[in-house]
């Protein structure tokens, strides 16, 4: 991924999100010059380009437009004050994939990358795809490599269908535990449950929870209560919130439960670690 604003502080704020959050790009290069920019996406070759609208040198339309023209298979996202319908029809007929408006919220900006992230992995494949039909069709593959690529493409559009339960081994491992990592981290504060999350991402229970296990080291479960008190630990440091407001906040109804919990897994008290962690300031 290669970000573009003529804003430091914007280009900082996105990689420290991205740094937090696991969205399954990695950013190849920050720019606040677009010219720079436009000279090294020939050696970068993102995946993902963000671009501010408004920049000096050259806006952001005609930057998203030469860059099109380097790499015409890269998703390209705006972000604009622009509130005129015209700058994001423009940008759609340029080939945008996404326009978003400022300012921006966490939660807009994280289904954006979801957004992109999905539909790169989904063209990547489908590429795949008939990159072996092709080398069937000259001999140059067995019907093994076939049956292999139909069966990593086609089961995606399944698990795509509302209400369509995905079977074990239609999606990749990594992409379900991505999936799940994405979806506690934007409904941890609610009192979700393991078959939320399965349902969510349209994955048996069971098997979520051994590719989760697998590529986590952690389970499921641990891994929302560890979430949980780490949110609860920055509202202890950071904010004034009584004991049972934050433990409403990190999605446990029950604070008598939540502070056992809090307890269980730092040694500590909700009071303890707040009055230990404020002696140190």
């Amino acid at each position: 991924m290669v970000i573009l604003d003529d804003e430091k502080i914007v280009l900082q704020g996105i990689q420290k999100l991205c740094q937090k959050e696991d969205f399954g790009f990695v950013i190849k290069g920050a720019f606040v010059d677009s010219l720079k920019a436009l000279d090294a996406l020939p050696g970068l070759r993102p995946h993902l380009i963000i671009t501010d609208v408004r920049m000096p040198q050259m806006d952001g339309l005609e930057f998203a437009r030469r860059a099109k023209e380097i790499l015409p298979e890269s998703e390209i996202v705006i972000l604009s004050g622009y509130r005129d319908f015209s700058y994001a029809q423009t940008a759609m007929q340029i080939g945008v994939s996404d326009y978003l408006l400022k300012p921006i919220k966490k939660t807009d900006f994280g289904d954006m990358l979801h957004r992109m992230y999905e539909r790169l992995e989904a063209k990547i494949g489908q590429a795949a795809y008939y990159q072996v039909l092709d080398g069937y069709a000259r001999g140059l593959v067995g019907e093994e490599e076939v049956k292999h690529a139909v069966s990593s493409v086609q089961p995606a559009n399944v698990a795509q269908r509302p209400g369509v339960l995905a079977k074990e081994g239609e999606q990749s491992p990594t992409k379900i535990v991505r999936d799940a990592l994405y979806y506690i981290r934007r409904h941890y504060n609610e009192n979700i449950s393991l078959t939320d999350v399965a349902e969510h991402i349209n994955v048996n229970k069971s098997y979520l929870c051994d590719v989760f296990k697998k590529e986590q080291k952690v389970t499921i479960l641990q891994y929302m209560t560890n979430l949980r008190i780490e949110k609860a630990k920055e509202l202890l440091l950071h904010t004034d919130m009584k004991m049972y407001e934050i433990s409403v906040e990190v999605g446990y109804n029950d604070y008598t439960y939540f502070s056992q919990i809090f307890k269980r897994n730092t040694g500590e008290t909700l009071s303890e670690f707040r009055k230990k962690a404020g002696s140190k300031k």
